[in-house]
C-alpha cells in the first residue's frame, strides 16, 4: 500500500495537474469560427503544444516517488492523459483546418 504523498512534492504535483486540466479546457473548448480564423487556430496550436509540454513535465515530475514506491502507478495516468489530448487536439487542428494557398 502507497502512502499519501505529502510536502512539497505533493502540492507541486496537484497544481501541475491542475494546470493541465486549465489549458487542456481551454484548448478543448476553444472553437475556430472557419479555416480563415487564423489567430484562433494559432491559439489552439499553442495551448495543445504547452499541454503535451506540461504533460511531459509533469510525468517527469511524478516519475521518481513512483520508482520510488512512494506513489501507485496510478498518478502517471492524468499527465499521460493530458499529453495524449494535447497531441490529439494539435493533430486534429492540423487536420481539419489545413493552411490555405494564401499562407
Amino acid at each position: 500500500m502507497t502512502r499519501l504523498l505529502r510536502g512539497p512534492r505533493g502540492v507541486v504535483l496537484a497544481l501541475a495537474n491542475l494546470l493541465n486540466a486549465c489549458v487542456a479546457y481551454g484548448a478543448l473548448v476553444t472553437q475556430p469560427r472557419g479555416s480563415w480564423d487564423e489567430d484562433t487556430l494559432t491559439g489552439i496550436e499553442f495551448a495543445s503544444a504547452l499541454l503535451i509540454v506540461l504533460g511531459l513535465s509533469t510525468f517527469l515530475l511524478t516519475l521518481p516517488p513512483v520508482r520510488r514506491g512512494s506513489l501507485s502507478r496510478w498518478w502517471l495516468a492524468p499527465s499521460l492523459i493530458f499529453l495524449t489530448v494535447g497531441a490529439a487536439r494539435w493533430a486534429y487542428i492540423v487536420h481539419a483546418y489545413p493552411q490555405g494557398p494564401a499562407g
